[in-house]
C-alpha cells in the first residue's frame, strides 16, 4: 500500500525538493501551499499526487484540505511542515501584524496541520512528523527575534509532542537547515563578497541545497530513523558546531 505524505509549503525551494525526493521514495504527495497553482503543477510531476491551496494559518482552511486530502489520497502516514517566512527587522522596527505573519505561519501553522492529521496516526498506531524549523530555532540572530522564537518554539512543539505521541506509535522529530540556497536567502546570497565571508567560517563553506534538505527528511521517514524521538537534527554546515 502507497503511504501518504503531506507536505506544506510545497511551492518553495525546500518544500518542492522535499515533495520530489518522497516521491522517489514511493510516497503519494498531498503538496500543500498559500500558492495553489504552483502546488497543483508541482502535484502534476508526481505520480498519483494531489496539490491544494492552504492557508496553513487558518483552521477552517487546514480543515477542508485535510477533508479533501483525506477523500482523494486517504489518510496520510507523514507530515512535514515545510510552509515557513522569515523577514529582518529590529523589533522596536517590528509592527505587530508582522510578527503575528511569521508566528502564525512558522508555528501556529505546524499546530494546526498536526492537529488535524494526527488522530489518524494515532489511530493507526503508526505514522512521523517532521517538522523544518532553522538554526535560528536554537541561537539567537541579528534583527529576527520573530523569526528565531516562531522557530524556537517549533523546536520545543516537535520534543513535546514526541512525548505525548511516541507512546501512540507516531514519531516526531525536527530537522533545522542552516542557510540554503533558496529565495528565503535572498538577504545575502547575491552578495558576493558577504556570502564568500560567511562561508570561509563554517566547517562545509557554503550554503545548502534544498535537496541535502529533503535527504534529511527522508532519513527522519525512513526505518533508519525509527528510533529517533523528538530528535532535533542539524543540517546547517556546521554553523551550530
Amino acid at each position: 500500500m502507497t503511504r501518504v505524505a503531506v507536505v506544506t509549503g510545497a511551492a518553495g525551494g525546500i518544500g518542492a525538493a522535499i515533495c520530489r525526493r518522497l516521491a522517489s521514495d514511493g510516497f503519494a504527495l498531498a503538496c500543500l501551499d498559500a500558492r495553489a497553482a504552483e502546488a497543483r503543477q508541482l502535484a502534476l510531476e508526481l505520480p498519483g499526487s494531489g496539490g491544494y491551496g492552504v492557508d496553513v494559518r487558518d483552521p477552517r482552511s487546514v480543515r477542508e484540505a485535510g477533508q479533501q486530502i483525506r477523500r482523494d489520497l486517504g489518510d496520510p502516514w507523514l507530515v512535514v511542515n515545510a510552509a515557513g517566512v522569515f523577514s529582518i527587522q529590529r523589533v522596536t522596527d517590528l509592527d505587530e501584524s508582522e510578527w503575528d505573519r511569521i508566528l502564525d505561519t512558522n508555528l501556529k501553522g505546524p499546530f494546526l496541520t498536526c492537529r488535524e492529521f494526527l488522530p489518524a496516526m494515532v489511530e493507526a498506531h503508526d505514522g512521523c512528523i517532521v517538522n523544518i524549523a532553522s538554526t535560528a530555532g536554537v541561537r539567537g540572530g541579528r534583527m529576527r527575534a520573530a523569526y528565531c522564537a516562531s522557530k524556537g518554539g517549533l523546536v520545543q512543539f516537535t520534543r513535546s509532542l514526541a512525548v505525548d505521541h511516541g507512546p501512540d506509535g507516531v514519531r516526531v522529530n525536527c530537522l533545522c537547515p542552516g542557510l540554503i540556497d533558496t529565495d528565503m536567502a535572498d538577504w545575502i546570497r547575491h552578495d558576493e563578497q558577504a556570502l564568500s565571508r560567511w562561508a570561509s567560517g563554517i566547517p562545509a563553506g557554503r550554503m545548502g541545497t534544498p535537496g541535502e534538505i529533503a535527504d534529511g527528511v527522508a532519513f527522519l521517514a525512513s526505518t533508519g530513523g525509527s528510533y529517533l524521538h523528538g530528535a532535533v537534527l542539524m543540517v546547517d554546515g556546521g554553523v551550530t558546531a
